[in-house]
């Protein structure tokens, strides 16, 4: 399952960029990371502590073990309905014990409950996205900055954040990765490739890349209300076969990613020095997120620009 936020990596970035490193470190705390995907089996969850600043993450290092995690699946008034229990297959990473594990249901709560062996108590709650499709695709094989962009159209999701509509794309490399970076690094987009520091990166890094978030003046509305957006280019790292999904997400992604790009240099908050905000999350008695999305993909093709050497 291709996963949308690692929650570690955008919070430990976060606090890289938003915190005096003088000042008097924060304790430790339990850090979530879960996504939920409507109409997918349900995943994973990791748990670990956070770290203090400048100092090196290892998931593993840092692993919550020996808790009790629970997911409960929440009536329309908050009753709990039923519950899965998780048990840690490896350090710190829990998955559901019922086999198969049961998918996730489209617009339905859903309340994680963590114990730790020394007493923390973590709760979360997310909402599960209304289910999509891609009912037309446009422009499935195109030249990169071509003057025709591929362009997918979904259904309406049904939304309760004042009927608006967010939406994330993200476009994953078809490519076999088995292959030499050295011959992978050939087919990377201009972008990407003078990004890419073989010293520093991992090529792998690149294989799933991100528009982060679209909102209402990225697509357009049909008489329907059906959605059209278009893959943006700065989201397609690989020439060739790609796969591109469009992600509905919920309020705790959303606003977690909304946040965490208003800290960012060229994020959309427009923050000078001095202004950066908290980041946005919804777990108590700990942090991190417990996040949902739904999702639908279409393959497409983006070729090289014949004036482009390989």
């Amino acid at each position: 399952m291709t996963r949308l936020y690692p929650a570690a990596l955008l919070l430990l970035s976060v606090v890289a960029l938003g915190c005096d490193t003088t000042a008097t470190q924060p304790e430790s705390e339990v850090v979530v990371e879960a996504y939920l995907q409507g109409g997918a089996p349900m995943d994973t969850i990791q748990l670990t502590r956070s770290v203090g600043v400048g100092d090196a993450y290892s998931p593993r290092e840092a692993a919550v073990t020996g808790a009790t995690v629970e997911v409960r699946r929440l009536t329309d008034d908050g009753t709990p309905t039923e519950t899965i229990a998780f048990e840690e297959t490896e350090a710190g990473l829990y998955a559901p014990r019922p086999s198969p594990p049961p998918t996730v249901r489209p617009r339905t709560s859903y309340e994680l409950s963590v114990s730790t062996p020394d007493g923390t108590e973590v709760t979360a709650t997310t909402t599960v996205p209304d289910t999509i499709s891609i009912v037309e695709t446009e422009n499935e094989a195109v030249v990169y900055q071509g003057p025709d962009q591929p362009a997918f159209t979904i259904t309406p999701p049904r939304s309760a954040r004042d009927g608006q509509a967010v939406l994330v794309l993200t476009t994953t490399s078809l490519r076999d990765f088995s292959n030499p970076d050295s011959a992978l690094r050939k087919q990377l987009t201009p972008f990407y490739e003078e990004s890419y520091d073989p010293e520093e990166d991992s090529i792998e890094a690149f294989r799933t890349t991100s528009s982060g978030i679209l909102n209402e003046a990225n697509f357009s509305r049909d008489e329907a209300g059906r959605i059209t957006t278009q893959l943006p280019w700065i989201s397609v790292a690989f020439y060739g076969p790609n796969e591109s999904a469009v992600h509905v997400i919920d309020d705790n992604l959303y606003d977690l990613v909304r946040s965490q790009q208003a800290q960012s240099p060229g994020g959309q908050g427009g923050l000078g020095p001095g202004e950066i905000p908290n980041v946005i999350e919804y777990v108590e008695g700990g942090t991190g997120v417990f996040g949902s999305y739904v999702r639908a993909t279409r393959e497409v093709s983006i070729q090289r620009p014949p004036d482009e050497s390989s």
